[in-house]
């Protein structure tokens, strides 16, 4: 769900319902890019900091302390990674729960349909936001097609009273 999708072409219920989406993994999101934000800083100054002082500068190899420093924030900087990539994790199942459910609750799309798009999503995760929208617009056209007949049928019953 790493997608960036651009909603100008969308119907306003595919919009409210990928807002929807949104109002769930935002405050995750947040934090995450957080953690992004610091984490290549990190990683990147310890890494470049150790090998200077191991292979250019071994004259400050009697104090450990700058050694142990840099150390310490590449470890911090790996943790803030490994956190990084079980909050894309989280984000994702939550996103992926959401569209389950949202299509199970679907009164206009077949059972048959509706079983087809979970499993596709449950087996395609990454791509689970694509096969939303595929499924809101097809709830969409299905919509319009009942409510089309609806009205010509009420029309026809008018018609013949």
């Amino acid at each position: 769900m790493n997608h960036f999708i651009v909603t100008n072409n969308l119907s306003e219920h595919i919009k409210k319902e990928l807002e929807a989406i949104q109002k769930l993994i935002l405050p995750l999101a947040k934090k995450t890019s957080k953690y992004m934000f610091w984490t290549y800083p990190l990683i990147g100054i310890s890494l470049i900091n150790i090998v200077y002082l191991l292979f250019f500068a071994p004259e400050f190899m009697d104090n450990k302390f700058l050694l142990i420093l840099y150390s310490i924030l590449g470890a911090l900087g790996l943790a803030l990674y490994k956190e990084i990539r079980l909050n894309k994790k989280e984000i994702q199942k939550i996103g992926t729960q959401y569209i389950i459910e949202r299509m199970k609750k679907s009164r206009f799309v077949g059972e048959d349909r509706k079983t087809y798009y979970i499993r596709t999503v449950e087996k395609l995760p990454v791509q689970a936001l694509d096969f939303f929208i595929r499924f809101l617009q097809e709830e969409e056209r299905n919509k319009r097609e009942f409510a089309q007949e609806h009205s010509e049928q009420s029309m026809e019953s008018n018609e013949q009273d």
